[in-house]
């Protein structure tokens, strides 16, 4: 891995076929994926936050009546939900801590209601190529690793490598692996839940015990190019960001790409363009070529997409809107069923075979492998996509994105201003956060910086843009 300094640090990820961006502040880390020079995946990795892999210590709530579950405390967390497989005949009484692994962040569904955290009993710590723990003891295979003879090979190192009363899954990233990777990946794993129970003995619930991981299978793909450049703007990350990217390729060694810093006063997000490609994505209309358009409606059930022509002809607007959806798709980070309407266009299917094959081998690249069902017998072309983490709106928008963009400003501010104290005013939902969860970070500020914040709450809504200003 080579380091370079900042003069075109830009210019050098916005030249690349791939880049990362790294954005570090407190409290947050924010990564793009840049293909020559266009943002098309974005991830957020708030350590503080229940977000999905994430290790907390609740306490377990009523069940809920008809074998319907149960609610887990997590205090300043929220509350997390363990569905009806979860809620067993030994699991502990309403009260007592339960130790609990995030499986999907909370959701908020203003028409159908907040969706509380799921939650599950049985927790697994992971490296790219295993997971340790989980539900049933011994060895197995991850499903999505298909080649025959490398599930047996696979199934026989880690049946070596596994212990009585452990489970141990190879995962796809493991395909390859010498038994040597895959040793000293196990010690890792053992020496994390080591450190798990320790932590356990001494905490009191609600607690969060282990942060979750950063996503990195969001901004990169196991089909496409991996990244050459990546461009960060805090000097002190350079280690963990070569450290993260190696534990996730799956590789012993950091991978071969430019590492560069991004020293220039202004804000990083901004100057690589992922600023403007973030809010462009936050609207519900995407502009084709041509003069037609996108409209995307995430609702409670589905996605919906529509196709509008404008004054164009349906059949341009329909392949534009095709080109155009698998980017749009993973940039937002859609999941669960999406259903586009096309446009009709005379007699012929509204999906051609050449269309078809164009648009399944667009949705490969993305990692969370979407699969292309076609069109209905009413036109409407049907895809899934696996929720594995929150949607861009999801991580941009609410109380926790309102909070970090207090965090982010007030840094700035100090560092244009060189002031020692400020008041950040935000949504009560918001303070609640930097008073709560986010109270360690703040600290931080505190200490790092010589940066006293005071927090300031407000009526405005929790999308409201925060007010810096005098303490």
């Amino acid at each position: 891995m080579t380091v370079a300094g900042a003069g075109d640090a830009v210019a050098a990820a916005r030249a690349a076929p791939v880049a990362l961006v790294a954005s570090v502040s407190p409290g947050e880390t924010r990564v793009a994926r840049l293909e020559r020079g266009r943002c098309v995946a974005v991830t957020c990795h708030r350590p503080w936050a229940a977000a999905p892999g994430a290790v907390l210590l609740g306490r377990l709530g009523p069940r809920l009546p008809g074998g319907g579950g149960a609610f887990v405390d997590l205090g300043a967390w929220g509350d997390g939900y363990l569905d009806a497989r979860e809620v067993t005949a030994t699991t502990p009484p309403q009260g007592a801590a339960v130790l609990v692994q995030v499986r999907q962040a909370a959701r908020v569904d203003a028409p159908a209601g907040d969706k509380a955290a799921r939650l599950t009993l049985a927790p697994a710590l992971t490296t790219a190529r295993l997971a340790l723990g989980g539900r049933r003891p011994g060895a197995a295979v991850s499903r999505r690793l298909v080649d025959p003879a490398e599930r047996t090979r696979l199934l026989d190192l880690v049946k070596d490598l596994v212990a009585p009363g452990e489970s141990l899954v190879a995962r796809t990233a493991a395909a390859g692996a010498t038994p040597e990777s895959l040793t000293a990946d196990l010690a890792r794993l053992r020496t994390a839940w080591a450190g798990l129970r320790a932590r356990m003995d001494t905490a009191r619930p609600p607690a969060l015990l282990i942060p979750a991981p950063l996503d990195w299978d969001a901004v990169l793909s196991s089909r496409g190019p991996l990244p050459s450049v990546v461009i960060l703007d805090d000097n002190a990350a350079r280690d963990g960001v070569a450290e993260g990217l190696a534990e996730a390729l799956g590789t012993d060694d950091p991978p071969p790409l430019a590492l560069l810093v991004h020293a220039g006063a202004d804000d990083l997000w901004e100057a690589s363009g992922v600023a403007e490609a973030v809010d462009a994505a936050l609207s519900p209309v995407v502009p084709l070529p041509g003069g037609g358009r996108l409209v995307v409606e995430p609702t409670s059930a589905l996605v919906a997409v529509d196709v509008d022509a404008g004054a164009g002809p349906p059949g341009r607007a329909n392949a534009a809107a095709l080109a155009a959806l698998p980017a749009e798709i993973r940039l937002r980070g859609l999941a669960g069923h999406i259903v586009v309407d096309l446009l009709p266009g005379g007699r012929g299917p509204r999906l051609a075979p050449t269309a078809r094959q164009t648009l399944e081998t667009a949705l490969a690249a993305d990692p969370a492998m979407p699969r292309l069902a076609g069109v209905s017998r009413l036109g409407l072309l049907e895809l899934s996509r696996e929720r594995r983490g929150p949607t861009l709106a999801e991580m941009m928008r609410g109380p926790a994105a309102q909070a970090l963009a207090a965090l982010r400003l007030a840094v700035r501010e100090a560092r244009a201003t060189a002031a020692t104290a400020l008041a950040v005013t935000v949504s009560p939902q918001a303070a609640a956060l930097l008073r709560g969860p986010l109270a360690p970070t703040v600290t931080e500020a505190r200490t790092r910086l010589g940066l006293t914040l005071t927090v300031r709450p407000l009526s405005a809504g929790v999308d409201a843009d925060p007010v810096i200003g005098p303490p």
